[in-house]
């Protein structure tokens, strides 16, 4: 099972995918939070194993605190996700918003997908 892929719109609240599944915003509202292990993610636990031995390194927490005391969706989490390197878009020193990280996290490709899309691309013209 994996997780639904990051979008810009996960910037601002719970919704729903175009073809009505939870976006990733809601799926993560929807696990048990608070300590980050296999009965916070849940189904999605083995994925998460996945991608932490495939990336080096732990899976961040998938909320922080939000302004009104609710927990959101945290840019530190989709940027794993993405597989970009820690501080990628989240470094303190860019000073980005949650919400304006969600958004460039939203909009970005995930560079090991893009990867194996060109490789496929240019090697059927060989």
């Amino acid at each position: 099972m994996h997780l639904p892929t990051p979008r810009a719109s996960d910037a601002h609240g719970a919704g729903h995918h175009g073809d009505g599944g939870p976006d990733l915003r809601t799926t993560i509202a929807h696990l048990t939070l608070g300590v980050v292990d296999d009965a916070t993610w849940g189904a999605y636990a083995p994925a998460i194993a996945r991608w932490e031995l495939l990336t080096g390194r732990p899976a961040p927490a998938p909320t922080q605190p939000g302004q009104h005391g609710k927990s959101v969706l945290a840019p530190p989490f989709v940027e794993w996700l993405l597989g970009l390197p820690a501080y990628w878009v989240t470094d303190p020193t860019l000073a980005l918003p949650r919400t304006g990280a969600l958004r460039v996290l939203g909009n970005g490709v995930v560079p090991a997908q893009a990867a194996a899309a060109l490789n496929l691309l240019l090697n059927r013209h060989r």
